[in-house]
């Protein structure tokens, strides 16, 4: 690990949840992953019109039936 990432080790995103995470994701793509980088969102600091933002472009991804 360098140095940079040292620096932003985050006590609560343990090495158990990264390998969970690299698990999912590789379920997912059907293909390995590298972790490079994983944080918490605090929830009190998400900005409104970028988090709506969001869920439009997600639910334009909806395929329909």
């Amino acid at each position: 690990m360098d140095e940079e990432m040292e620096q932003e080790h985050d006590p609560d995103i343990t090495p158990e949840l990264l390998m969970v995470m690299s698990a999912a994701i590789a379920a997912y793509l059907g293909k390995t992953v590298r972790i490079r980088r994983a944080r918490f969102v605090d929830p009190n600091l998400i900005n409104a019109w970028g988090q709506s933002s969001r869920v439009v472009l997600q639910a334009s991804h909806n395929l329909r039936r």
